[in-house]
């Protein structure tokens, strides 16, 4: 005989498994500070990348007024200035980085424990349903 409520809930942890769980359950093979850890460190890579991206293309732009800089003494000026905003710009990217991966293992950990109370639910109906079976074909 089958157990409407547990086939029920089987079908919502299939389509949490499909849905949701596909981004949840792979977060929460890490604890919290490894999760956060290594996407930072991820970000980090990311946003170097980006400034380094975003300072070519300014040196492009400014490629007329360049040469006339070259010449004078202003060099080491502009190096120190260019790590100023580098160093800016990876900070503030860290930042954001912590809070939005912070949050986002914190809402996967919410709807794993959502999940893994089902999954509890599935198992006591199954246990109590192989307590029933045996009575049944004893009969």
């Amino acid at each position: 005989m089958l157990n409407e409520e547990r086939i029920r809930l089987m079908t919502k942890m299939a389509s949490y498994e499909e849905g949701e769980g596909k981004e949840y359950i792979p977060i929460r093979q890490y604890y919290q500070r490894d999760y956060v850890s290594y996407e930072m460190i991820k970000t980090f890579i990311t946003s170097t990348i980006s400034f380094g991206i975003l300072l070519l293309l300014w040196l492009l732009y400014k490629m007329e007024d360049m040469s006339d800089f070259f010449n004078g003494q202003e060099l080491p000026s502009l190096g120190v200035s260019i790590l100023i905003e580098y160093v800016i710009f990876v900070i503030i990217y860290q930042i954001i980085a912590y809070i939005v991966y912070k949050h986002r293992y914190t809402k996967a950990n919410t709807s794993m424990r959502k999940y893994y109370s089902l999954l509890k639910k599935v198992q006591k109906l199954q246990e109590k349903e192989d307590r029933i079976q045996p009575l049944e074909d004893w009969k």
